[in-house]
């Protein structure tokens, strides 16, 4: 219809006049010109009432309006396969508290209105028993988590709840291409990646730099150089007692990351202790004599120290093993103390360390040790795909630097970064430059420090200190200790199904 010309005039009628008659039929030629009735034009023909103007296009655009929005909330997430509703993903971190993840967070949400992340801090005491019992749990009853964070050395306890990383994830973010070693070693299973790393940490020498200058001793490069150093500085009151401790070796109960430093002595002397075989015995048996030899034989510490953390803030100790988040508690309880940190001491290439110092052309190792967490989504999770969205925006460079700069107000730094690309932007920190300089050449183990796993960890722990103290405490025979060792060893092995 034309509704410009809708007030134009009626159709022509036939005249009332009955003088005229009619005339034949035939076609009118076309004409601009609108055809004359028999009306005059002082009086206008009646017209037929019609419907406002406005009734038609309004209800035309009703029908419009109706039809987008079956389109926009009913056909288009139909096609693509989203909920029309909001998806909350359950979050269960540890160590950091949600106001460091609250900016991503918020970043995330804005892009993704349609996810939702529950963000949780958990308690670090009994966390893997209860992330065990609460992955076997029913969503629709209880809270269970849709992303987790473990320890990487936990994968043998949760391979069965993992969901891998899918293979444009792990492209995406580069994994094989822009992330340390370790992470490729752990945390590939069978081609894929059971998890994403979020940061690193690993082991290194912290020292005091008062004491170290004060007897003009130079850093060590092997642990022989530490076996002398660490003696040197060691100081006895006249009473015999121990005043200031070279290094925090030889015990258990008191040397804070002691299965740290063991587990990376056992990689650098080739001992593999999930092996039972002469070969890896007789490693593993060298590295616990040597490591209880600071206390029986060199006495660098013995038993009447307080925890090495302790002992070193407070100045009585020179030499202190620690991951980089110790730093946080030294500065805590002794802001003015000058301390450092250096990388860790190497063995010769294939040489036990019970054996003599070797001289200075001897080709050295370069392992290192790591320890970090990972995080994980469960296999059982409804909403895997918006999981590992989510964890492919925390991963994105952008995320980690805001994360680390969110943790930096309150701390000295936050996580160490986990993408090697990112590392030099964090090597103008002295004391994380010695962690990330060796990062690519670090090795992980399973006797990984104050994981709180309650599991395979701590129960290995357990026989590797009931071995050291055996030697050092009750002057064992470190051949004898073996036997109980490697029975302890094969239970885990076999409880666990380690490989």
């Amino acid at each position: 219809m034309d509704y410009q010309n809708i007030s134009s005039p009626l159709p022509p009628r036939q005249s009332s006049l009955d003088s005229v008659p009619p005339l034949p039929a035939k076609t009118a030629p076309p004409s601009a010109d609108p055809p004359t009735t028999g009306f005059s034009s002082s009086q206008p023909p009646p017209r037929k009432k019609s419907l406002p103007i406005f009734v038609v296009p309004l209800t035309i655009i009703i029908l419009v309006a109706l039809l987008l929005f079956v389109v926009i909330k009913v056909l288009i997430p139909a096609l693509s396969g989203k909920p029309g509703k909001v998806i909350t993903l359950n979050y269960w971190g540890l160590w950091e508290d949600r106001p460091l993840l609250e900016g991503v967070i918020a970043d995330f949400e804005a892009k993704n209105p349609d996810i939702k992340i529950n963000y949780k801090t958990q308690q670090k005491n009994d966390y893997r028993s209860r992330l065990s019992g609460r992955l076997t749990k029913d969503p629709a009853v209880d809270e269970v988590p849709d992303i987790f964070r473990l320890h990487s050395s936990w994968l043998p306890m949760f391979t069965d709840s993992l969901s891998p990383v899918p293979d444009t994830t792990a492209k995406s973010i580069g994994l094989d291409a822009d992330y340390y070693t370790v992470y490729k070693n752990d945390l590939k299973v069978n081609s894929r990646y059971l998890a994403v790393p979020l940061m690193y940490d690993g082991l290194s020498l912290f020292y005091n730099k008062d004491l170290i200058e004060k007897s003009q001793a130079s850093l060590p490069k092997t642990w022989w150089d530490l076996q002398t150093i660490s003696g040197n500085l060691t100081v006895f009151d006249n009473n015999g007692r121990l005043k200031i401790a070279g290094v925090a070796m030889g015990l258990t109960d008191n040397v804070d990351h002691w299965n740290d430093i063991v587990g990376i002595i056992l990689k650098q002397n080739g001992a593999d202790f999930t092996k039972d075989d002469s070969k890896n015995n007789e490693n593993v048996e060298g590295v616990l004599s040597y490591y209880a030899d600071f206390a029986t034989k060199y006495k660098t510490w013995d038993e009447s120290m307080p925890p090495s953390t302790q002992a070193f803030a407070e100045g009585k100790l020179a030499f202190y093993f620690a991951p980089s988040w110790r730093i946080f508690n030294i500065e805590e309880l002794n802001p003015s103390l000058n301390f450092a940190v250096t990388t860790i001491p190497q063995l010769p290439v294939l040489s036990s360390p019970n054996s003599s110092a070797p001289s200075s052309d001897v080709e050295m190792t370069n392992i290192h040790w790591a320890s970090y967490w990972v995080e994980g989504v469960n296999n059982k999770s409804n909403h895997q795909k918006e999981a590992w969205k989510f964890l492919e925006y925390l991963s994105t460079k952008e995320a980690l630097e805001k994360m680390f700069t969110a943790a930096s107000q309150t701390r000295s730094f936050g996580e160490i970064y986990p993408r090697i690309s990112m590392g030099n932007g964090l090597s103008g920190n002295p004391k994380i430059k010695p962690f990330i300089s060796v990062a690519n050449n670090a090795e992980s183990g399973l006797l990984s420090s104050r994981t709180f796993d309650a599991g395979l960890n701590t129960e290995l722990s357990k026989y590797f200190a009931d071995a050291i103290n055996s030697i050092a405490l009750k002057n064992a025979d470190p051949s004898t200790i073996m036997t109980d060792l490697r029975s302890g060893i094969n239970q885990v092995i076999q409880k666990y199904k380690l490989k």
